[in-house]
């Protein structure tokens, strides 16, 4: 015994207790280690099922022709939109990807940027067979267009629940990125509910499953093999994969399908207004951060005679709250015609409650507009160039090839030596400078700008630059943009936007709608230097784009 009177351990029994100890920790550890590869197993079989399951529908689609003007805006190339180098375009590589949606009846989902642009389209099968594509059925508002080809032999995929996806999922995306067809890549849903700016409709999700360019068109799927969104777009600086991509919900993709389908083109309700987030200060004194504030409202529109004006601010829609501009032009998008709806509004303090009626929206509302277009007689079929496939149409709507005489077009005369285009000599050169707005405008040249190149044959100002911390640069506005309209004035010169600025009130907003790239938005320049308009834009948030 010690002084203490405690028998001391054997050293024998001292020695069995430290094995026995060691043998049961190392013992719990291979049970983890074991019960962690069990996991993992589990995983990479889910992953193995699932792209089994998809990958016979995910196809190559390969546009022909021009390449698409989206080319190198975020979706894989390091120049945003309205931006490109100097010197000749390049030529499309690789084209994207697309998903069968309906193997009976030849059905083809993908990204309308991917065919835009294109004299022809075609869709190579997974096991390498060609298809021609007879029609496309195109819905520029959400960058989707169904293409149709021979049904024989496809293996179409399943839709899936968007709407189920959380934060932290795991999801799949499946296409061809750079050309290598039947790619598989891996990650988890890390947002929803995204708007990047390269459609006119968005709640994206967003996900860190690689996508590269040539991935536009092709499916995440969950880890049942379902299409829970079509991959569309990247946030990248060097042109690839940085861990941000994003994807057109199933929920959406599939209801624009099914119109696509069913009647050529995606009928969408409308209200008539302009809209983006309130400020700060505002959301704070209606206790509503997600309110929606409405920065105009379009003449003759369901909204101006309902009596909303500029400066309200949407509170509810049908009693509920509203969860921010996506959340109410999701909802006001795929709204009953012809049925009034209730808006609970603020107007200077005062909460009103307003019935409004949806109308049908118009194809052209919120798309730049196009020059007009001499179109064949009879029934919209396109000519067929001798010794060459039917053009594409690329306008809402379908059109079916057929073989018919070219039909001749008139020739366009040549303008006269004294209306040469300026040549650009320097980045500023040949522009106007408005000092009260922080920017320089040129009038758009009688062919596309050399510099900026927009995506359209464009009516408008091009801002050739935004001096920075400026009024215009703090309301969003940026090089290459295309300004349209003024307040309520359409601006297709120098002397319209003067004009227009002449009219405005002073110490109000100015009120800009602009092209960027094909979409259009609206933006405010704040015109009190000292204090932030209560509508104007917080630093790097852009206003989101009139939608109803």
């Amino acid at each position: 015994m010690d002084k203490d009177g405690v028998r001391p351990m054997p050293t024998t029994f001292r020695w069995r207790a430290v094995v026995s100890l060691t043998m049961l920790a190392l013992g719990t550890f291979g049970t983890m280690t074991a019960f962690g590869q069990g996991e993992a197993e589990s995983l990479s079989a889910s992953f193995r099922k699932a792209a089994q399951r998809v990958l016979p529908g995910v196809v190559t689609v390969r546009p022909i022709g021009r390449p698409s003007p989206f080319e190198g805006n975020g979706r894989g190339g390091p120049f945003p939109p309205g931006m490109a180098p100097d010197g000749p375009p390049p030529e499309r590589v690789g084209g994207g990807s697309g998903v069968v949606i309906d193997a009976e009846n030849g059905y083809i989902l993908t990204n309308d940027h991917v065919v835009q642009g294109s004299s022809r389209v075609v869709v190579v099968l997974e096991d390498g067979r060609e298809r021609p594509v007879s029609q496309v059925r195109r819905d520029p508002k959400s960058d989707l267009a169904l293409l149709i080809i021979d049904g024989k032999g496809l293996s179409p995929a399943d839709w899936g629940d968007s709407g189920s996806l959380e934060i932290g999922d795991w999801v799949l995306a499946v296409g061809q990125p750079f050309g290598l067809s039947g790619t598989v890549t891996a990650g988890i849903v890390s947002g929803k509910g995204r708007g990047i700016g390269v459609a006119m409709y968005e709640d994206l999700i967003q996900t860190d499953a690689a996508i590269n360019p040539g991935n536009s068109g092709g499916p995440l799927i969950n880890l049942k093999g379902e299409i829970v969104g079509i991959n569309t777009a990247i946030k990248t600086t060097g042109g690839g994969y940085e861990g941000v991509g994003f994807a057109i919900p199933a929920a959406r993709a599939r209801r624009v399908a099914t119109d696509l389908v069913e009647h050529g083109r995606v009928r969408r309700a409308y209200l008539g207004i302009q809209i983006g987030p309130v400020d700060q200060d505002r959301s704070e004194q209606l206790d509503q951060f997600r309110a929606v504030a409405i920065n105009g409202v379009s003449p003759d529109s369901p909204a101006a005679a309902a009596g909303l004006i500029r400066g309200d601010a949407i509170l509810r829609l049908e009693g509920k709250p509203i969860a921010g501009p996506g959340a109410l032009q999701a909802a006001i998008e795929f709204a009953p015609i012809d049925q009034p709806l209730s808006l609970t509004i603020d107007r200077d303090g005062e909460r009103k409650e307003v019935q409004v009626t949806p109308k049908p929206q118009p194809e052209s509302f919120g798309l730049p507009e196009t020059p007009a277009r001499p179109e064949p007689p009879g029934r919209p079929e396109l000519p067929v160039r001798p010794g060459s496939e039917p053009p594409l149409e690329f306008g809402p709507g379908a059109y079916r090839f057929r073989g018919r005489p070219p039909v001749p077009r008139p020739a366009t005369p040549a303008p006269p030596a004294e209306l040469d285009e300026p040549r650009e000599t320097g980045f500023r050169t040949n522009a106007t400078r408005f000092a009260n707005l922080g920017l320089r405008l040129r009038e758009s040249a009688l062919e596309r700008d050399r510099r900026f190149r927009p995506d359209r044959t464009q009516h408008g100002l091009i801002i050739v630059d935004v001096e920075q911390d400026g009024p215009a640069d703090h309301g969003g506005l940026e090089a290459g943009m295309v300004i349209t309209r003024v307040a309520d004035h359409d601006v297709k010169s120098l002397d319209d936007f003067r004009k227009a600025l002449a009219e405005g009130r002073p110490g109000q907003d100015l009120v800009i709608r602009i092209l960027k790239g094909t979409k259009a938005e609206i933006r405010l320049i704040p015109q009190q230097s000292e204090s932030k308009s209560k509508e104007s834009v917080s630093p790097g948030r852009e206003p989101e784009s009139a939608t109803h």
